[in-house]
């Protein structure tokens, strides 16, 4: 075993590459839309004992969970006899999952008879059956949302490719073809990060890859704790709220609340006080909560570049009390996880604002839109067309927010109007753009928020979705506005049908379907951008006659 730093550092940027070349042959191998052009999957490597020591750039909700998943897997199931044949399958929320559609596969990699660690890649399924195709908004428990597939050590050769197990569970679903060509993707993407690890165990031995896997946690975690040392010692509060539970209109915004400690280089988030779970989807399990957290953390601290593995999480300690909307007791929905996990990032932020202030942005549009377009004819193929949208990131110290982007802990890609016309013939995309001025204004705006307009081209189809900031704008940070709430609306022979944030409605053909998702709170007050702007002008030169009077202008017109 070499002991070289320089060594151990190349190859642990090589599991690094790993990772990341994982997830470029699962989106290329794909068949679903979600998984090709979306790209709502990721990959990580992980070491024997399940600790995840590299992972993909792709989606941090589930790759900050990953190790934890594998956790809850090794929890229920004997891996004390695994060999290079088997697997671990799993979907189920309450064991280390995210939500029933993201199908978790993690593999053995062996080396000389030895285990040397495992690949792990997570896949969202663009349909896992239940009580409605694309999204059934009214579940009120976990078994209506999906077929719920809890951790399985199962033999590749025996019961995959035409076997028991992958018959019975693709029996479930709506598109099984598809959802096959998805599994056999994620094969085909740990089998790639196998590849790799054992071509670096071949070249300087599996002593050294292993002492390269642990050297990557060890050094995470030192950065981890610079970088929380950095923020002052002390305890805040925050919060952040959801529209309602999205089973009635007139339900009272969900309240998540946080106490944030800072000890030295620990750091703990305690979320009692959250309130208490919900009858509706937009229930949070554990594995997304924690994430969120995590990665609400991370994002604030001044090391950008530290690898993200599970060497980050030693010095935290995450407390979120059973039976709250960020813990919920077993066989509650989860399917909108996305926008409460979110939340728990936005009362982080909120409490952490209040102390490291020109770090923290505004909120963005910070929820999963979730718009789905199912054709079901009568006789014939269905159909389901999955739009993953995002809105506009809250404006920040020193830059404006970006545009027309997933949240931060999702980071899906729009799915281009070509690829969704090609594959759904029930579809037409008639428009697609920017909301202009659905930013928050302020010294640095919000990102603007994006609108897309369908036209159905035929009967038989129904529209569900599940979103959020239908009526709570993101909120600005420092005396700034917030941003543009989100709007869906149906256009039928002249009549404008207006629908709510968690919506089921049939259509007809020539029906126009437009949503509309929120621009990002600005940051800093708004008659302070015009300042800010000629500053950054004097800095690079520009002294002109002309920026003097607009410093002096908006030095008299400042408030007191």
């Amino acid at each position: 075993m070499s002991n070289d730093p320089t060594l151990l550092n190349i190859m642990a940027r090589a599991l690094q590459s790993a990772s990341d070349e994982m997830a470029a042959n699962l989106i290329r191998s794909a068949f679903s839309a979600v998984v090709r052009e979306a790209r709502d999957c990721s990959t990580a490597l992980l070491d024997a004992q399940g600790n995840v020591v590299a992972q993909a750039e792709m989606i941090p909700m589930q790759t900050a969970a990953l190790g934890a998943s594998f956790a809850a897997a090794a929890r229920q199931l004997d891996l004390s006899q695994v060999g290079p044949d088997h697997f671990i399958i799993m979907n189920d929320p309450y064991s280390g999952g995210q939500h029933l559609n993201d199908i978790i596969l993690f593999t053995p990699i062996f080396h000389e008879g030895e285990l040397l660690g495992w690949s792990g890649s997570t896949a969202h399924h663009l349909d896992i059956g239940g009580g409605a195709a694309g999204v059934n908004t009214g579940a009120t428990e976990l078994i209506q949302e999906g077929l719920i597939i809890p951790p399985l050590l199962l033999e590749r050769s025996r019961d995959w490719n035409g076997g028991m197990a992958e018959r019975l569970i693709f029996a479930n679903v709506r598109t099984p073809v598809i959802g096959m060509g998805d599994v056999d993707a994620q094969f085909a993407a740990n089998q790639t990060g196998a590849t790799r690890v054992l071509d670096l165990a071949r070249r300087y031995g599996a002593p050294t890859v292993r002492a390269a896997m642990a050297g990557a946690l060890d050094y995470s975690e030192r950065r981890m704790r610079a970088a929380i040392s950095d923020i002052p010692d002390g305890v805040w509060t925050g919060e952040s709220f959801l529209d309602g539970d999205g089973l009635s209109e007139d339900a009272k915004p969900i309240r998540i609340f946080v106490t944030v400690t800072i000890r030295g280089a620990e750091a703990e988030m305690d979320f009692t006080g959250t309130d208490p779970q919900v009858r509706s989807m937009f229930n949070s399990p554990l594995a997304s909560s924690v994430a969120g957290a995590v990665t609400a953390l991370r994002s604030i601290l001044n090391d950008t570049g530290m690898p993200a593995n599970d060497g980050c999480n030693r010095p935290l300690r995450i407390v979120i009390p059973e039976g709250t909307l960020l813990n919920p007791r077993k066989g509650a929905p989860v399917r909108a996880r996305a926008t409460a996990a979110c939340r728990a990032l936005d009362a982080v932020h909120d409490a952490l604002g209040k102390i490291i202030r020109g770090r923290v942005p505004g909120q963005g549009a910070n929820s999963t839109t979730g718009f789905f377009l199912a054709y079901a004819p009568p006789q014939g193929k269905m159909a389901i067309h999955l739009d993953v949208l995002g809105g506009g990131w809250g404006g920040a110290k020193d830059y404006d927010g970006i545009h027309a982007t997933d949240h931060v802990l999702s980071s899906c890609r729009l799915t281009p109007t070509e690829s969704i016309e090609q594959l759904n013939p029930h579809v037409r995309i008639e428009a697609f753009g920017l909301i202009q001025d659905s930013w928050g204004e302020g010294a640095f705006n919000g990102g603007m928020g994006i609108f897309r307009r369908y036209r159905i081209l035929t009967d038989d189809v129904t529209l569900s979705l599940y979103s959020d900031r239908f009526r709570l704008r993101p909120q600005g940070r420092e005396g700034a506005c917030d941003g543009m709430p989100a709007h869906l609306e149906v256009l039928r022979d002249g009549e404008t049908i207006k629908l709510g944030a968690t919506s089921t409605f049939p259509l007809r053909k020539g029906d126009v379907v437009e949503i509309r998702l929120p621009g990002g709170g600005g940051w800093g007050a708004p008659h302070m951008r015009d300042r800010e702007a000629v500053a950054r002008d004097l800095e690079d030169g520009m002294t002109s006659v002309r920026a003097a009077r607009e410093i002096y202008a908006f030095e008299a017109d400042a408030p007191a």
